[in-house]
C-alpha cells in the first residue's frame, strides 16, 4: 500500500461524516438542476421578422416596381415635412388634382384636414405597402407623435391612412383621404315615367358613390327610397346585394316634372377583387300625393299610379 493510500484511508475514517454529508449536497444539487431544466417552459425563439415596406401586405408574391420605391418615400417625407413646418400650400401641391377636386377642392379645406390629423404637434410616420391595383399603389400609412420634439407624456397614439401612389405617366403622384379615383359613367335607362342617368362613380379605398341624376316626366311623385320599403336600392357587387350606407335617413323622391341629383354609397374595399354588376331600384313609386315628411303610407301604396322595379346595367 502506497502512502498516498494510507493518508486517504485515514482521512475518510476521520471525516466519513462529512465526506458523506458532502456527497449528499452535490448529488441534491445535480437532482434540483436537472429538475429545474426538465420542468422549464421550451424557450420560444421569435421568428426573425424583416421589414419590407415596398411588399403589400395583402399579397407577398407582389412587389412595389423598384424605380418607384425611392419616389415613393420621397413623396412621402417631403408631404410630412411640410405638413410639420406648417407650410400648407407646399404640401397642398404634392397631392393630385384629382383629390384636390373630389375630397379638398380648396386650400382652406386642406389645412382643416392637416390641423385635425396633425393636432399641432410634430408628426412621425412609418409606411408599408398595402396592396396594387393597376397603376395604384395602396399604402397604409402610420402617423405617430414625435414623442422626442413634443415632449409628450399623454401615451402612445397613432391614427392609420391609406394613401395611394398614382403612377401617371412614369411619374409618381399623391392622393390622401383614402381617395383613389372618380370616373365618368354616363349610363342611362328610361322608361314612361322617368329618365334616370348614372353619371359618374367615386371611389375611396373603402367605400364606392355612384352620382344618380333622375328627371320626373310625369305630374306625380315618384319616391326611390324613403326607408319605408325594404331593400329599395340595392348594388350587386360579385353576386353580393349591398344597400346604401348613407341613406338611412334620407329621402330620395322627385317631385313632378322635376330633376334630382341623389348620391348613393355603398361599401367596398378597393382592393378586394369585386365587380358592381348592377345597381337596382326594387320599389319604385308613382304616386299621385306624397308627404316626404311621413313617408310612403298604406294609403298611397293602395292608390299608386305605378308599382315597380328598374335594373341598371354597370358594365355596358
Amino acid at each position: 500500500m502506497t502512502n498516498l493510500e494510507v493518508r486517504l484511508r485515514r482521512f475518510l475514517k476521520k471525516h466519513k461524516k462529512k465526506v458523506i454529508l458532502y456527497i449528499l449536497l452535490v448529488w441534491l444539487i445535480i437532482f434540483m438542476i436537472n429538475l429545474y431544466i426538465k420542468n422549464r417552459p421550451p424557450q420560444i425563439n421569435p421568428p426573425m421578422v424583416t421589414y419590407e415596406p415596398h411588399i403589400p401586405i395583402m399579397n407577398t408574391e407582389q412587389e412595389v416596381p423598384e424605380k418607384y420605391q425611392e419616389p415613393i418615400e420621397t413623396i412621402i417625407d417631403e408631404y410630412f415635412r411640410h405638413c410639420n413646418n406648417g407650410e400648407y400650400e407646399q404640401a397642398y401641391n404634392l397631392i393630385t388634382d384629382e383629390c384636390k377636386e373630389n375630397v379638398y377642392p380648396t386650400l382652406e379645406q386642406f389645412t382643416s384636414y392637416v390641423k385635425e390629423v396633425f393636432e399641432g404637434k410634430k408628426k412621425i410616420y412609418n409606411i408599408q405597402s398595402y396592396s396594387i391595383v393597376g397603376n395604384k399603389y395602396i399604402y397604409s400609412i402610420r402617423i405617430l407623435d414625435d414623442i422626442l420634439a413634443n415632449g409628450t407624456t399623454d401615451g402612445y397614439y397613432y391614427y392609420e391612412e391609406k394613401f395611394v401612389m398614382i403612377e401617371e405617366n412614369g411619374e409618381i403622384k399623391l392622393s390622401i383621404g383614402e381617395f383613389v379615383e372618380k370616373k365618368n359613367l354616363n349610363l342611362a335607362a328610361e322608361d314612361d315615367n322617368m329618365v334616370i342617368e348614372i353619371t359618374n362613380v367615386s371611389m375611396d379605398y373603402d367605400t364606392i358613390e355612384y352620382e344618380v341624376k333622375i328627371r320626373n316626366k310625369t305630374d306625380k311623385y315618384i319616391v326611390i327610397s324613403d326607408n319605408m320599403q325594404s331593400d329599395e336600392i340595392v348594388l350587386d357587387i360579385g353576386g353580393q346585394t349591398r344597400r346604401p350606407n348613407n341613406m338611412e335617413y334620407a329621402y330620395f323622391f322627385i317631385s313632378p316634372n322635376s330633376v334630382k341629383t341623389q348620391k348613393l354609397q355603398f361599401n367596398k374595399f378597393y382592393d378586394d377583387g369585386l365587380t358592381p354588376n348592377n345597381l337596382t331600384f326594387k320599389m319604385i313609386r308613382v304616386l299621385n300625393e306624397y308627404n316626404w315628411e311621413v313617408g310612403t303610407t298604406q294609403e298611397n301604396l293602395d292608390s299608386a299610379v305605378r308599382l315597380y322595379g328598374l335594373q341598371i346595367n354597370l358594365n355596358n
